[in-house]
C-alpha cells in the first residue's frame, strides 16, 4: 500500500472543522503533553523518546475515548455527513457520464450561425510582420466566423521562410505543420460552449481584455478603420469590430509589431484557404477523445478501493504503537510536522473502534 498511510493521514486533517477538535480536545491534548515531551527528549535517548511518545499518545487516546462516548451522537452525524459526502461525488460522477455521452451529439448538431463573430459576411485581412518577427500575415473569415484560418509567413536567413497556420472551423482547431506535411484537428471544448447565437462576441472579448488587465487608453485610424486603442503593461491592440487590426508585443528584449496593410469585408474567401494541403497526414482528436471516460465499473471500483484502503489501514492502527505509525509516516514523507501526525494517529485510533460500535 504505497504511500497509504500519508494518504489517510492527509484525509485525517482534513476532518478537525468537524471532528474533534470541536470539542477542544486537540488543544488539551496539545498543552498536556508538549512540555512533557520537550522535557523528555533532553534527557533520553531515540529509543526512550518513542517509548515516551507512545505511553503520551495512549494516555490522549483514553482521553479521546471518554470525550468520544460523551459526544458520541455528533460524531455519529458527522460521520453520516461523510458518507452523504461520498454519495454526493458518486452522483456527480454519474451526471458526468450522462454529459459525456451526449457531448458528441451535441457538438455535431451545433448551428454554424451560432459561432458568428462579426458583423460581416466574410473578410480577408493582410498584415506586415516587424521587430524580431519579420514577414506577413493572412487572416481569412468566412461564415460570419464559423471558419477564421491564419496564414503567417516569417522570413528566416539565407532566404529561407518558416510558415505557420492555424484554422478554426466551427469547435474544431487545425493546425498545419509543414515541416512534417501533417496536420493535427482537435477539439475545442472552449469554443463549443462559447458558441451562443444571442451572444455579442464584441462584448465577450473586452470583457476577456479587462480581466487580463487591458484598458482603453485612446482610438486611431488603421487602413480607415477607427480603432479601440487597448494597452496593458508593454502590450497594444487596436480592435475594429472584434478584429485586431494591429499589435504590438514587447517580451524581454524583443518586439513584435503586427500592422494591418489591407482590410476586406464582404468578400468572396477561397475555400482551399480552410482545407488541409493534400498529401499531409490528417490526426483527429474528436469531441469525444478529449473528455475522459468514465464507467459505472470504474465508480463501484473507486468506492470499493477506498473503502478496502482504509480497512487495511484501520486493522494495523489498532494494534500499532504511535511510534511505528509515526515512522511510516516520515518513511512516505519526511517533513510531515509532528502536530499533524499526532492529530491523524488518534483520528484513526477513534476512527478504528468505532467500527467495533456500528
Amino acid at each position: 500500500m504505497k504511500n497509504v498511510f500519508l494518504f489517510f493521514m492527509i484525509v485525517a486533517m482534513a476532518i478537525p472543522a468537524t471532528g474533534y477538535s470541536q470539542f477542544g480536545i486537540q488543544s488539551k491534548i496539545r498543552s498536556k503533553y508538549e512540555k512533557k515531551y520537550k522535557e523528555m527528549g533532553k534527557k533520553h535517548a531515540k529509543k526512550g523518546m518513542d517509548k515516551a511518545e507512545d505511553k503520551g499518545m495512549e494516555e490522549a487516546d483514553k482521553g479521546l475515548d471518554k470525550a468520544v462516548k460523551a459526544s458520541d451522537t455528533t460524531i455519529t452525524k458527522v460521520e453520516e455527513a461523510q458518507e452523504k459526502g461520498e454519495d454526493y461525488a458518486i452522483s456527480g460522477l454519474k451526471k458526468y457520464q450522462d454529459f459525456a455521452a451526449g457531448y458528441e451529439a451535441d457538438v455535431a448538431s451545433k448551428d454554424p450561425a451560432d459561432y458568428k463573430k462579426y458583423p460581416f459576411e466574410s473578410g480577408i485581412v493582410k498584415y506586415k510582420l516587424e521587430g524580431s518577427e519579420e514577414g506577413e500575415k493572412i487572416v481569412y473569415m468566412d461564415m460570419g466566423g464559423y471558419k477564421i484560418a491564419e496564414y503567417k509567413t516569417i522570413k528566416k536567413r539565407r532566404n529561407k521562410e518558416e510558415k505557420e497556420t492555424v484554422m478554426l472551423i466551427g469547435s474544431d482547431m487545425i493546425t498545419i505543420d509543414y515541416k512534417n506535411k501533417s496536420a493535427v484537428k482537435m477539439h475545442n471544448p472552449m469554443a463549443y460552449l462559447l458558441a451562443d447565437p444571442d451572444r455579442d462576441w464584441q462584448k465577450t472579448g473586452e470583457k476577456m481584455l479587462i480581466k487580463m488587465g487591458y484598458k482603453v487608453v485612446g482610438n486611431e485610424t488603421i487602413q480607415g478603420k477607427n480603432c479601440a486603442v487597448w494597452q496593458h503593461g508593454k502590450q497594444k491592440l487596436w480592435l475594429w469590430k472584434g478584429i485586431t487590426l494591429k499589435s504590438v508585443e514587447k517580451v524581454g528584449g524583443k518586439k513584435t509589431i503586427e500592422t494591418a496593410v489591407d482590410v476586406k469585408t464582404n468578400v468572396k474567401v477561397p475555400a482551399s484557404a480552410f482545407e488541409v494541403p493534400k498529401g499531409f497526414e490528417l490526426e483527429v482528436v474528436g469531441a469525444g477523445d478529449m473528455l475522459p471516460q468514465v464507467t459505472d465499473e470504474d465508480i463501484d471500483s473507486l468506492r470499493q478501493k477506498d473503502d478496502k484502503d482504509m480497512d487495511e489501514v484501520l486493522d494495523q492502527i489498532e494494534t500499532m504503537s504511535y511510534s511505528e505509525y509515526k515512522a511510516k509516516v516520515l518513511e512516505e514523507d519526511p517533513n510531515t510536522p509532528e502536530d499533524e501526525i499526532q492529530q491523524s494517529y488518534l483520528y484513526l485510533r477513534q476512527k478504528a473502534k468505532r467500527r467495533h460500535k456500528k
